[in-house]
């Protein structure tokens, strides 16, 4: 799995395929933008997603969804992370009609819309599936995000929601007070909230986990869930797993269009594939709460006190200003956020 936190994640590698571009006095020829392609009443969509070889079914699954429901009308091409363009230009790519669609991560493009970073998830933005799923269908974040994309020339369908994203160590953890004589590997937004409470923190990439772990370079790590954890065979140098409540989804991913693309299907085309891509979503989400509780059996697991939770809400207020201060629209996104979790007694 992917290094699904408030930083661009690390990704699988996957094979480039030789026919993107063509090197051409040592330079590299881009796709060209691209009508979409319609054979009668038949649409064909290319789109990127950022993940590797080990989602090929999930995604065989979307495209089988939509060609079903579409009675063979959708045709949706999908490429591997990396097989057209680099994970972090695929909004670029996207904007500018290279590709079509892309199954994304807002914080890749962070630098490049006010509210990616919080979109994919800001420490202590939600607690729970049903608050993040209240924040966008009734509090009226889906709405905002949409119209922010729409400004760029990209259609937002719906968000793709992720999953756990707890702490894992070498010993017991019970409370936020044993975490401060140990080093937990952590991104600069959750270093952000732990440093309030002289909890050293450093940051290093997926592949050095293991290593890191077993030679005692760190104590434990903030990254994903028990699922996460075992693909990366963690679960052979540290077992001990506290949910920490921080961030539940971990993560949120979204699936967009080209504005023009879409724009030029026929409306009961739109139709479905909003319909079938929601319903993909829901199932995508399962399959992570799936693995997760799979795998849990190989951790002893442990949850932080209710003090802590709204201890570390309030310690997250400088990450929630630092992303309000962006841009109106992202104050507005950030507003939302807080008056949830004052609603949910999170925050006075």
């Amino acid at each position: 799995m992917n290094d699904n936190k408030f930083a661009p994640r690390t990704l699988s590698t996957s094979a480039k395929v030789g026919l993107i571009s063509l090197a051409l006095g040592g330079s590299a020829l881009a796709l060209p933008l691209t009508v979409l392609a319609q054979d009668g009443d038949v649409v064909e969509i290319r789109m990127q997603r950022y993940t590797g070889t080990e989602e090929d079914e999930i995604f065989k699954r979307y495209q089988d969804m939509l060609s079903e429901a579409s009675d063979g009308r959708i045709k949706l091409n999908i490429f591997r992370g990396g097989e057209l363009v680099p994970n972090d230009q695929m909004f670029s790519a996207l904007r500018g009609g290279t590709l079509q669609a892309i199954y994304g991560y807002g914080g890749y493009w962070g630098g490049q819309m006010d509210t990616a970073v919080l979109e994919s998830g800001i420490p202590m933005a939600w607690t729970s599936l049903e608050e993040a799923q209240e924040l966008w269908n009734e509090r009226g974040l889906g709405e905002l995000l949409s119209e922010n994309y729409a400004q760029l020339g990209v259609h937002y369908t719906v968000p793709v929601f992720g999953g756990k994203f707890d702490l894992l160590t070498k010993e017991p953890v019970e409370s936020l007070a044993d975490l401060s004589e140990l080093k937990i590997r952590a991104t600069p937004s959750v270093s952000a909230v732990l440093n309030h409470f002289d909890i050293p923190t450093v940051y290093i990439p997926p592949q050095e986990f293991y290593i890191a772990l077993s030679t005692n370079a760190i104590d434990g790590l903030i990254y994903g869930g028990p699922y996460d954890y075992s693909v990366l065979k963690l679960n052979e140098v540290a077992t001990s797993y506290t949910e920490m409540n921080m961030l539940y989804p971990g993560f949120v991913d979204n699936v967009l269009v080209n504005q023009n693309v879409w724009n030029s299907m026929p409306e009961d085309l739109q139709e479905t594939f909003m319909e079938v891509t929601a319903e993909w979503a829901d199932y995508r989400h399962q399959k992570f709460v799936e693995w997760n509780e799979e795998a849990a059996h190989l951790f002893e697991i442990t949850t932080l006190p209710e003090d802590d939770v709204m201890s570390m809400t309030e310690a997250a207020q400088d990450v929630w200003d630092a992303e309000a201060e962006k841009s109106p629209v992202a104050a507005e996104a950030i507003e939302m956020i807080r008056n949830m979790a004052q609603d949910q007694g999170r925050l006075e």
